[in-house]
């Protein structure tokens, strides 16, 4: 039986888990997520070096196209090629702008800190659920839900109520969540590559990583931004 994902894009890659004799394969799902990263990068650099041209609209469109194009690319298996280096391309426009951002409040160290710190953190990850140190099981799986709601109300707290001590409680467990959900998302890829899903799926399992990847980032920047000003 198949754990339920908090992961919305992997939820939705449950309609495709029919035996194939052209399977998904860990290598398949690794590529791809290999991909979208060199694009996204690709996309943030070009972002960086034509800032004079970039303006609050090109931002706006930005965010609207990723979320589409999550939407999207995870709920058709034939256009997640598409949709998912199209949601990597605008997501690289934002974090370049983000990227920008930070490098000027905070110094020229903070993003390949940030980088750095999420390679790092995925493969301490990916080190912890693929020795079993960490079992990831349905109770972990739900805990992981009701701590990601929890941070959700306890920002929305400290942004209407202005509490900076509360920010900086929400910015620490938010970093940690963002860490802890990788091993949900190598839980559903395991699952369906044991389960001998279609090689089409991977796509789709290599956006739902990707969006993981993106959100661990942003969390390193706040994380390194907040132990800066300290």
């Amino acid at each position: 039986m198949r754990m339920s994902s908090s992961n919305p894009v992997f939820r939705q890659v449950n309609s495709y888990t029919l035996a194939s004799d052209r399977p998904v394969t860990y290598a398949n799902v690794a590529i791809k997520t290999i991909i979208l990263l060199a694009v996204a990068a690709i996309s943030a650099f070009l972002t960086i070096s034509n800032l004079e041209s970039i303006n609050i609209g090109w931002i706006i469109g930005a965010m609207i196209i990723a979320f589409l194009a999550v939407i999207i690319g995870s709920r058709s298996v034939r256009l997640a090629p598409v949709f998912s280096v199209i949601y990597a391309a605008a997501e690289g426009l934002v974090l370049g702008l983000v990227s920008v951002l930070y490098t000027t409040y905070y110094g020229n160290d903070i993003v390949p800190t940030a980088i750095a710190t999420t390679f790092v953190v995925f493969i301490v990850m990916l080190l912890l659920f693929s020795t079993n140190i960490i079992k990831v099981n349905q109770k972990f799986a739900s805990f992981m839900v009701v701590a990601l709601i929890s941070v959700i109300i306890m920002s929305l707290i400290s942004i209407f109520f202005n509490i900076g001590e509360l920010y900086y409680i929400v910015v620490f467990i938010s970093a940690a969540l963002s860490a802890f959900f990788l091993l949900l998302d190598f839980q559903r890829i395991k699952d369906f590559v044991e389960s001998g899903a279609d090689h089409r799926v991977g796509w789709i399992l290599s956006l739902g990583l990707m969006v993981t990847v993106v959100w661990i980032y942003v969390e390193m920047l706040r994380l390194l931004a907040i132990t800066s000003r300290r």
